[in-house]
């Protein structure tokens, strides 16, 4: 199936290749780390391929933090329905969720691209309980310097081998 989409990108003219590296830099497996090199490789500008790649990995991270928002809106409603007991966190708790959002997020967010790919690692810190809008911010800082860092080394990578 990947091949068929390298082919698909290979063979696609204007518009329609970078439309391809949005879509396909937007799929949890490829992503930028596969997208971005491969787009260059084939002669695509640089600049162009590096923003529709970053714009098509981090609208679905949006997605996704958004979607986990409006399903913890749904349970909270739920939950006051049903009137839950009130269920007292602990400062242990407390202190932990913050150490998580001020180191565990940025680092996480840092490496995910590379290691397990930013759905994942999105879904992953919201899991852990991070908060959206730090997990947000990190998210768009780490897509943003690994599309530049992947983006400048394919293109010079590119240029020494030719």
């Amino acid at each position: 199936m990947l091949d068929l989409m390298i082919s698909q990108l290979h063979n696609s003219e204007g518009l329609l290749a970078y439309l391809l590296v949005f879509i396909l830099a937007a799929i949890p497996l490829i992503e930028i780390l596969i997208v971005i090199p491969i787009a260059i490789g084939i002669g695509l500008n640089p600049f162009i391929v590096a923003l529709s790649a970053f714009i098509g990995n981090l609208i679905p991270v949006y997605l996704i933090i958004i979607a986990y928002s409006q399903m913890n809106s749904f349970r909270e409603r739920f939950n006051s329905e049903v009137e839950c007991e009130q269920v007292n966190t602990s400062g242990r708790k407390k202190k932990a969720r913050e150490v998580w959002n001020k180191y565990g997020v940025p680092g996480l967010s840092i490496i995910s691209p590379g290691i397990t790919g930013t759905h994942l690692a999105t879904v992953m810190a919201l899991g852990f309980g991070a908060r959206m809008t730090v997990l947000g911010i990190w998210m768009f800082l780490s897509l943003l310097l690994w599309t530049v860092l992947i983006t400048t080394i394919s293109f010079y990578g590119f240029e020494i081998i030719t």
